[in-house]
C-alpha cells in the first residue's frame, strides 16, 4: 500500500457498511472509493470486505486496517483543532515576581483582566522587593522598577516612573509642608538601605532621626495615609490613597522606569508570552499614573 490515506477509506467503509455511503462522507465519488478499496487489496494480497446484498462487511484484516485509518483521522481532527486555536490556548502556571507597592496597587486590576481573557493559565505572584534571578528559575516574569534591567534579561520598558513627597492631608493641615527637615518622616527599612529613596531623604535629614522604617513602599504608604508624617513614595501608589497629598513635584533625581522582564529562553514559551505581552499592553495604559501625570 503505498498512500496511507488509503486507510480513511477502509475505516469509511467499515463505518458505512456500503461504497455509497462512504463517499458521501467522504466527499468523493463512488468510483474513486472503489478503485481505492480495490487497489488495497491487490497489494496487500487480502480480502478486507466481504461483499453481500449491496453490503461490505470488513473482515478481520479490514477491521484492523479501519481502526488505523479512525485513529488517523481522529489525530488529524485534534490537529486541526489545535491549529485553529481550540485546544491551543495557553494553559500552566506563570510566576511573576513584583513589589509589594505594585502589587497591592496597579497590577492586581490587571491580573484580574488576565485571568478573565486567560482562564486556563494560573499566575503565581511573588513579592520581594529585591530583583530575583530569573536565570533560575526563581520566576518567570519580573515587574520591576529600575534604570538599569540585568544583562542576562529581556524586557520591554512600561514608562518612567515618578516619586514625590506626600503626606496625610489631617497632617498637613498642622504643619508647614515647605520645611521638609522639621518634619516626622517615614522611610524604607535598612534592607532597602541603598534605595535611591533613602539616599535623598539622607540629604534633608539624618536617617538615624526618621521615625518610622518598615519594608516595601505599601506599609510606608499606609503609615503616610495615617498621619504619621511625610514619605517620599512612587506616585501611583501616593495618588491612588484618597487621605494623601503631594507636597512638592515629582523629584527629577529619584526618577526611574518600569519594566517587565523575562529570561531569553522562557520568552518564547506559550503561556509566558502571552502574559509577558498582555502585562505591557495593559500597563502601558496606566502610563500616566506611573509618571505622577493626573488625569
Amino acid at each position: 500500500m503505498k498512500d496511507l490515506n488509503d486507510l480513511i477509506y477502509v475505516a469509511a467503509v467499515t463505518q458505512t457498511g456500503s461504497l455509497s455511503a462512504a463517499a458521501r462522507k467522504l466527499q468523493v465519488n463512488h468510483a474513486t472509493v472503489f478503485r481505492r478499496i480495490a487497489q488495497i487489496e491487490q497489494d496487500l494480497g487480502v480480502r478486507l470486505f466481504e461483499r453481500g446484498g449491496g453490503r461490505y462487511v470488513a473482515t478481520p484484516a479490514g477491521e484492523e486496517l479501519a481502526a488505523a485509518g479512525a485513529a488517523m483521522e481522529l489525530t488529524a481532527e485534534r490537529s486541526l483543532l489545535k491549529v485553529a486555536g481550540r485546544d491551543l490556548r495557553p494553559s500552566g502556571v506563570v510566576r511573576i515576581t513584583t513589589t509589594d507597592s505594585f502589587a497591592s496597587t496597579l497590577l492586581n486590576p490587571v491580573l484580574a483582566l488576565c485571568r478573565v481573557r486567560y482562564p486556563q493559565i494560573a499566575l503565581h505572584i511573588g513579592i520581594d522587593n529585591s530583583m530575583l534571578d530569573l536565570s533560575k528559575r526563581d520566576a518567570d516574569i519580573a515587574v520591576r522598577p529600575t534604570l538599569h534591567p540585568p544583562e542576562y534579561l529581556v524586557g520591554k520598558r512600561i514608562a518612567p516612573l515618578a516619586f514625590a513627597v506626600y503626606g496625610a492631608a489631617d497632617y498637613l493641615q498642622n504643619t508647614t509642608a515647605s520645611n521638609l527637615p522639621e518634619h516626622q518622616w517615614i522611610g524604607l527599612g535598612e534592607s532597602q538601605e541603598r534605595h535611591r529613596t533613602l539616599q535623598w531623604l539622607q540629604k534633608t535629614i539624618p536617617l538615624e532621626l526618621v521615625g518610622l522604617r518598615t519594608d516595601g513602599f505599601a506599609s510606608v504608604a499606609q503609615a503616610c495615609a495615617d498621619g504619621l508624617g511625610l514619605a517620599v513614595l512612587p506616585c501611583f501608589l501616593g495618588d491612588s490613597l484618597a487621605p494623601l497629598r503631594r507636597t512638592q513635584e515629582p523629584i527629577p533625581e529619584l526618577a526611574s522606569e518600569l519594566w517587565v522582564l523575562t529570561h531569553p529562553d522562557l520568552r518564547k514559551t506559550a503561556r509566558i508570552q502571552t502574559v509577558f505581552q498582555f502585562l505591557h499592553q495593559e500597563l502601558g495604559k496606566r502610563s500616566l499614573a506611573l509618571q505622577g501625570i493626573k488625569p
